[in-house]
C-alpha cells in the first residue's frame, strides 16, 4: 500500500510538472511565432529561380546552358538588394 500510495504521488507529481512543461513550451512557441509573424517574407525573383532550377534539372550535364538564366537572376537579385537598402536608407 505504501509503495502504491508513493507511485500515485510520483505519477501525479510527473502529471503536472508535464501538465506545466506543455504550457511553457506552447507559451515560449507562441512569443516566438508572434515576433517573426512581423517580418514577412516574399521571394525575391521567384519566376527567375523556378526557370533556372528547371534549366538545372533538364540539362544536368550541360549546366552552362543555363548561364544566360542565372545572370539575369543575379542581376534580379542585385537590383532587389539595391532597391530594399534604398528603402531602408
Amino acid at each position: 500500500a505504501f509503495y502504491k500510495e508513493q507511485l500515485a504521488r510520483l505519477e501525479e507529481r510527473s502529471s503536472e510538472f508535464y501538465k506545466v512543461t506543455t504550457e511553457e513550451y506552447q507559451k515560449a512557441a507562441e512569443e516566438v511565432e508572434a515576433k517573426f509573424k512581423r517580418y514577412e517574407y516574399h521571394p525575391v525573383c521567384a519566376d527567375l529561380q523556378t526557370k533556372i532550377l528547371q534549366c538545372y534539372r533538364q540539362n544536368t550535364q550541360q549546366t552552362l546552358s543555363c548561364s544566360a538564366l542565372a545572370s539575369q537572376y543575379m542581376h534580379c537579385v542585385n537590383h532587389a538588394k539595391q532597391s530594399m537598402l534604398e528603402k531602408g536608407g
